[in-house]
């Protein structure tokens, strides 16, 4: 479902080289949930970004779902990201000024998703956000937030989430739930790629890798 082949990536700052990823080769199957573990600056997000079409690598292959997303237009690798891939961040980034509905549904604007909103209310029911169906983010506990913008990178279906921190602002309970709910989208076929520093998410992982200064590390 996901493959990159040597990816490389380098950030210039001013008259200095960071280098974030060095030779970076990795393979998720579907129904495969991967955790990556490492120190912040080590790459790990980086390589996130790239695996889901949001920032193109220097050098080395992407593949998802079969597709090498940076081939394509940018228009097309919108709409490819809409419909592959679904992305969890540890800030949420919700829309303040929607109601959690119409932030779910925001997912389908670059998608042609026919039933977005028939999605959208099953995952409110399965996420136990029907009382807040109609409350801005500001009116959401921390968990609340969280389960909306997991059901907003679930509406269209994807086949691969990229989960960036996706526990680093809840408690342990509100962290189980998001966690059993990712565990159970691998289950039913999804790949996940998990980047975290928290040792209880990544002990959900089916594999767990180590990265340190842009590289996999035993």
């Amino acid at each position: 479902m996901l493959q990159l082949t040597d990816v490389h990536k380098t950030y210039s700052k001013k008259a200095s080289k960071v280098v974030a990823l060095n030779g970076v080769s990795l393979e998720i199957n579907a129904g495969e949930f991967v955790a990556i573990r490492g120190p912040s600056g080590c790459g790990k997000t980086t390589m996130m970004l790239i695996a889901g079409g949001l920032l193109g690598p220097d050098e080395g292959n992407v593949q998802v779902d079969g597709t090498e997303p940076y081939s394509l237009s940018a228009d097309d690798r919108a709409k490819f990201r809409a419909d592959k891939v679904g992305f969890v961040f540890q800030q949420f980034h919700l829309v303040p000024y929607l109601s959690v509905l119409d932030n779910i549904m925001s997912a389908a604007l670059a998608s042609d998703n026919d039933e977005a909103k028939h999605h959208a209310d099953e995952l409110i029911a399965r996420f136990h956000l029907d009382d807040r169906a109609h409350h801005v983010p500001a009116e959401l506990s921390t968990g609340e937030r969280q389960r909306t913008a997991l059901a907003r990178a679930l509406l269209n279906k994807p086949k691969l989430l990229l989960a960036d921190e996706p526990t680093g602002n809840l408690d342990r309970e509100n962290a189980d739930i998001v966690l059993g709910h990712i565990r159970e989208f691998a289950a039913a076929g999804g790949s996940v790629l998990l980047v975290s520093h928290d040792d209880h998410a990544v002990s959900k992982a089916n594999r767990t890798l180590n990265m340190s200064a842009g590289e996999f590390v035993k």
